[in-house]
């Protein structure tokens, strides 16, 4: 199989220890690997909101100067859980090069 990711999105970002707090922006979507898109924080969050893979809360926070944001909730070395600046659950699973991902199992 190809280790190409379908969708990888790039860009800034701050982590607040003390608050949990990511705070990001996408300057750069790249599709296949093949085609890299550059775009303003305005137009990624107009794409977001749109196709749902980000909140419409996110145009607003654009608009205020503010950038979107998770707060993280918990993390170990497998899984970390955050609520994103719309009120979606994020989860992330830990895959390491050269292991199958194992959807569906580790620590609940």
């Amino acid at each position: 199989p190809l280790d190409i990711p379908l969708v990888r999105f790039t860009g800034d970002f701050d982590f607040n220890e003390r608050k949990r707090k990511l705070e990001f922006d996408f300057d750069t979507i790249e599709l296949l690997g093949l085609i890299k898109i550059n775009l303003a924080s305005e137009d990624v969050a107009k794409i977001g909101a749109s196709t749902g893979l980000g909140s419409s809360n996110n145009e607003k926070l654009v608009e205020s100067g503010r950038r979107a944001f998770f707060d993280w909730i918990s993390a170990d070395g497998d899984i970390a859980t955050a609520r994103g600046g719309g009120g979606g659950l994020a989860l992330w699973k830990r895959v390491i090069d050269g292991e199958q991902p194992s959807y569906g199992e580790g620590p609940i």
